[in-house]
C-alpha cells in the first residue's frame, strides 16, 4: 500500500517541517517514505565480518588493559568500526523511518536525515522533464531520480557521475508515483 497523506503518520517535527516549507495556497497531493524493511537480522558477510572484528578488539584490548588500565581507550575506534559494521542496517533503517517524500501542487520536497539528528531538505520545481530516470522492481518499488550527485577530480575541468541519485529512493509502487507526479505536471501547467 502506497503511504498516502492520511496513512502517514508525521512526527511533530515532521508536521512544523511540512507547515514551514508548504505555501499557504500548496495543496499536498502525496506523501510517503521510502521501503524501511530491510531484514535487520539477516546472516550477511559484512555482519559476519563485524563480529569477528569485534572479537579481534576485545583480545586486544584485554591484552592492552593487562599492561595499562588506559591501552584500552586506544582501541575505540576500533571498536566503534566493528559496532558500525554490524549494526549498518539498523541505522540505514532508523535513515530510511526518519525520511519523508512530499508531492505538492508545484514542487517535490525531500526529508532526509544528515548526521544524527539534522535533516537536509531538497526541494524539485515540478515541471516537464523533471525525471530523468525511473526505476522499476518487480515487487514494484524503485526510484525516480531527478539529478545525480557529481564528482569533480583534478581542477574540475571533468565532471563524472557518481552512483549517488537524488530523487524519490526506493518508494512503493514507482509507476503510481511517477503517474501523480505526470498528472501533477499537466495539471498545474508547469514549464520548464
Amino acid at each position: 500500500m502506497i503511504g498516502h497523506s492520511e496513512d502517514i503518520t508525521l512526527s511533530e517535527k515532521e508536521r512544523e517541517w511540512l507547515a514551514q516549507q508548504l505555501g499557504a495556497d500548496e495543496e499536498v497531493r502525496l506523501m510517503l517514505r521510502p521501503r524501511t524493511e530491510l531484514e535487520p537480522g539477516a546472516f550477511t558477510f559484512e555482519r559476519v565480518v563485524g563480529c569477528v572484528w569485534l572479537l579481534i578488539c576485545l583480545g586486544a584490548t584485554v591484552g592492552m588493559m593487562e599492561n595499562d588500565a588506559r591501552g584500552g581507550l586506544l582501541m575505540l575506534p576500533w571498536w566503534l568500526i566493528g559496532f558500525f559494521a554490524v549494526f549498518r542496517l539498523q541505522l540505514t533503517e532508523w535513515d530510511r523511518r526518519r525520511t519523508l517524500y512530499v508531492i505538492s501542487a508545484r514542487r517535490v520536497l525531500v526529508r532526509e536525515p544528515k548526521w544524527l539528528l539534522f535533516y537536509r531538505t531538497r526541494a524539485y520545481a515540478l515541471r516537464e522533464g523533471m525525471i530523468q530516470e525511473v526505476g522499476v522492481l518487480p515487487d514494484g518499488y524503485g526510484n525516480i531520480v531527478f539529478d545525480y550527485g557529481r564528482d569533480e577530480y583534478n581542477d574540475g575541468a571533468r565532471e563524472e557521475r557518481v552512483a549517488k541519485q537524488f530523487g524519490l529512493i526506493d518508494i512503493p509502487q514507482v509507476k503510481y508515483v511517477q503517474a501523480v507526479l505526470e498528472e501533477t505536471v499537466k495539471r498545474e501547467g508547469c514549464r520548464q
